[in-house]
């Protein structure tokens, strides 16, 4: 009888610290101070021989190595949503290196995710050393979701000058901030500068992609659709891909993207 009462109580007093543990942590997600491990709802037994549903943090065995390699073919079956799941647990686990950081943001990028790639973005800037050749990458993608998809033109205009000078992400952000400043003329000249700088393929198309807008713009229906051709042969990046999908819908609607290049 007194031990069946103990347990009762212990079981009690259980399923009410399960409880606070949980408030606190979706209070403190709600705050911007939540614990940084990856969080699920998880279904915790109590000792009346129910379940309790409550917030935990999952701790993941695998290594590192393990992690991208199974995120990454996730990404080949296109699940975005669950390879940006696993690059949670990469940079969590290795919290220093900037690319882990940088596919993460784009995965969610990919499914329209912004305000969390940001948050991603963010994080990194903290964590990421400043020696890292990833920080400028970060900074530019980052000033871009907030340009193009989270209305943020002033923060997107401090970070740019974070960005080295004479380099293609100043060249490409200062472009794509006169672009939407209807300056066509002096983003142009500027994504000209930086085509003559470009290092790889993905930034190429990334520049190509913000000349077809301010193209758009003009009324330049060649070039708009030139520059395009060769943003949709060059791309890599799963959030450019996202936005050149958009545009190719907004501009040509009655003829899908990847079933030609209209004359």
């Amino acid at each position: 009888m007194f031990l069946s009462t103990i347990r009762r109580y212990i079981g009690k007093l259980s399923q009410v610290t399960y409880y606070i543990i949980g408030t606190w942590l979706c209070l403190a997600s709600c705050a911007g101070l939540s614990d940084p491990r990856p969080m699920v709802y998880k279904d915790i037994p109590d000792y009346e021989g129910g379940t309790q549903r409550v917030l935990t943090v999952v701790n993941d065995p695998r290594p590192v190595e393990q992690i991208i390699k199974d995120a990454e073919e996730l990404v080949m079956l296109k699940a975005y949503a669950d390879a940006a799941d696993e690059y949670a647990y990469v940079v969590y686990k290795d919290p220093s290196v900037g690319r882990y950081y940088l596919r993460y943001a784009e995965l969610l990028e990919r499914i329209d995710k912004d305000n969390a790639a940001r948050k991603v973005y963010s994080q990194a800037l903290e964590n990421v050393p400043e020696d890292d050749p990833a920080r400028v990458e970060i900074i530019h993608r980052m000033a871009l979701i907030d340009a193009n998809h989270l209305f943020k033109v002033e923060e997107a205009e401090e970070l740019l000058h974070l960005l080295p000078s004479g380099s293609i992400e100043r060249y490409d952000l200062a472009a794509f901030l006169y672009y939407q400043a209807h300056q066509y003329d002096s983003a142009l000249e500027l994504l000209n500068n930086a085509l003559e700088r470009v290092r790889d393929a993905d930034q190429k198309a990334l520049l190509m992609f913000h000349a077809s807008l301010i193209y758009h713009e003009l009324g330049d229906v060649k070039n708009t659709f030139g520059s395009l051709y060769h943003a949709i042969n060059l791309s890599e990046h799963l959030g450019l891909i996202r936005d050149i999908e958009n545009f190719w819908e907004l501009i040509n609607q009655d003829q899908p993207l990847g079933t030609g290049y209209p004359e």
